[in-house]
Formats: C-alpha cells, structure tokens, sequence
C-alpha cells in the first residue's frame, strides 16, 4: 500500500514539475497556493516597468513580497515576459539585478552583462535563440563574439 502511495506521489511531482503555467501580473492570486502545487514553473506575463521596479525595491508590496516567497517555498521557478519586447523602456541595468529569467513576447530570453566588456565567459552562460542587450560603450571580446554569431544570440546595442 505504501508503495503504491509512494508511486502516485513520484508520478505527481514529475508531471508538476513539467507543468508551466502562464498568469497576467494584472490578474496574480492572492493565494497562488492551488496554482503552485499544479505547476512547477509559473510565468507572469504583461510585465511592465512599474511591475519590475516593484520587485527590485526595497518597499514593495506585502502581497507580492509573499507571492514571491511563497513560490520559493514551493520550489515553482518563476519567469518574467514582458508586455513587448522591452525597447526603449527596459532598463538594462534592472536585467542584472532580477533573480528571476526575463522573456519578451515573442519567447526570446533577454540576457545583460555589466561588465566594460563581455568575454566568452559572459556569453558563454546564454542560451542559443536569445538576446544580449548591451550599451554601445560595452565591448565584446572576439570569442565572445564568434559563439554569440555560432549560437544565433541577437546583440542589442543602446545609448
């Protein structure tokens, strides 16, 4: 008998963790309890400037700081999506502070170094089909360079 419960418990974790679920920042719970033990990654969508801000700052809302936590204490791995594709108003300097992974809406997953200069180490970390955002006084070093061109990673380059 245990070893049945066992089994069906198992079976219910594995299908957890491949469950994704997509929630609009707009509509969040203010219990994600029932969302969190279906899905084992939830991705909020509609993410704007504000919403970012709200989770970078220090005094943000009880309701989302516990939302938050308590997607940790269920080990739900949480992604942001943007509402387009983050030009002109993500803030790149935001992209290194986030724990969270940032995608716009079309899937890409966006990636920041803050480093003067990107190396193959930097770029070395990001998928194949994303996106670098730089600033233009960033530089990127030849190999750096050669595997962003080899694993199709877009480059944007801002001000």
């Amino acid at each position: 008998m245990i070893e049945k419960l066992v089994k069906i418990i198992v079976q219910r974790l594995e299908l957890r963790a491949e469950t994704k679920t997509s929630i609009t920042v707009s509509k969040m719970p203010q219990d994600p309890v029932a969302v969190f033990m279906e899905s084992g990654t939830v991705r909020l969508t509609q993410v704007n400037k504000h919403f970012l801000e709200r989770i970078l700052g220090g005094n943000r809302a009880e309701s989302l700081t516990s939302w938050f936590e308590k997607a940790a204490d269920y080990g739900v791995v949480i992604e942001l999506e943007l509402y387009d594709n983050g030009e002109p108003w993500l803030d790149y300097a935001m992209l290194s502070q986030l724990v969270y992974p940032v995608f716009t809406s079309t899937g890409e997953q966006i990636f920041h170094s803050s480093g003067q200069v990107i190396c193959y180490g930097d770029s070395a970390i990001i998928p194949s089909g994303s996106t670098l955002c730089k600033y233009k006084k960033q530089l990127i070093t030849p190999l750096a360079n050669e595997y962003l061109t080899k694993n199709n990673i877009a480059v944007r380059e801002r001000q």
